[in-house]
């Protein structure tokens, strides 16, 4: 089942995710340096991961809803999911953000990668291919098909197949990525908007990668998604509070965003000017 969706003057300071920090690929020059990262590192991640990942695994998949999915779709998803997939839980965050604004910019991810760019601060493109796909790239050479396989305001699940090149690695690594987004959505004691949002991972290797390999690139896969999942959760609260407060810079940004489609341009200037409505509704009330 598949649910269909029915700058220039503002200061970079408000919007502007952190720098990550470099690979650890790039810090390590010589391979001691590599071997002791993994030792260090890898290592404990690894027994922490089979200490309490296994019935934390077993619960995430089945918060998945394939009930309400097609046979194809589940089929796709369970192969992926399977035993022998690694799985990583990203603990709930809170943001003040409308249902409305938090879901596209979930379902449209080209969004933030575009905001990002037109601050200097680009880590990733998106390029849509279709109504649920689209393709991802880190600008490393590293590409990725993405796929909304299942999307309610509670749950989103998304399909990523991709591969991944480094100066460390023989050959390309492919890889496919189970991505659960779950959401819900209140107000608080002063009826504004609230999301909390959390994500599973379930990530499963080519059978042709070895074990070492794969118990280096599992974990900074891992500890890279912990970091976009921070900062995007910053940045989509930070759109909420410009769309709320700065309508005007709102708009010039979202008319900049040449790298989305117009129709998708144009559902989000729709919900950011209901933010803004809602905003000079709420201030017109008496106190």
């Amino acid at each position: 089942m598949r649910i269909r969706m029915s700058y220039s003057n503002i200061p970079a300071r408000q919007m502007q995710p952190r720098t990550a920090n470099s690979t650890i690929a790039r810090c390590f020059k010589t391979i001691a340096c590599f071997v002791i990262a993994l030792l260090s590192v890898v290592l404990p991640d690894t027994a922490t991961a089979e200490d309490s990942g296994l019935s934390a695994k077993q619960k995430a998949v089945g918060n998945i809803p394939f009930e309400r999915m097609t046979a194809s779709a589940t089929e796709r998803i369970k192969s992926t999911i399977n035993s022998e997939a690694v799985y990583k839980h990203l603990p709930e965050s809170t943001i003040q953000c409308s249902p409305e604004l938090y879901i596209q910019l979930v379902r449209y991810p080209e969004l933030v990668c575009n905001m990002w760019e037109l601050m200097g601060a680009a880590k990733f493109r998106v390029n849509r291919v279709g109504e649920f796909e689209f393709t991802l790239s880190d600008l490393k050479g590293n590409t990725s098909q993405v796929e909304l396989i299942y999307g309610t305001h509670e749950t989103h699940v998304f399909l990523i197949d991709g591969k991944y090149k480094g100066p460390l690695l023989v050959k390309n690594i492919k890889a496919k990525t189970v991505v659960v987004v779950h959401s819900s959505f209140e107000l608080n004691d002063k009826s504004e908007p609230i999301t909390r949002h959390s994500i599973d991972l379930f990530m499963k290797l080519d059978s042709g990668v070895g074990e070492i390999v794969e118990g280096v690139v599992v974990p900074l896969f891992m500890k890279a998604t912990e970091w976009s999942y921070d900062e995007i959760t910053k940045f989509v609260g930070q759109v909420y509070n410009v769309a709320l407060t700065k309508p005007d810079g709102m708009h010039r940004l979202i008319n900049k965003l040449t790298r989305c489609q117009p129709a998708i341009r144009k559902r989000l200037s729709n919900v950011t000017t209901a933010i803004a409505e809602s905003s000079v509704r709420t201030a017109a009330l008496p106190k």
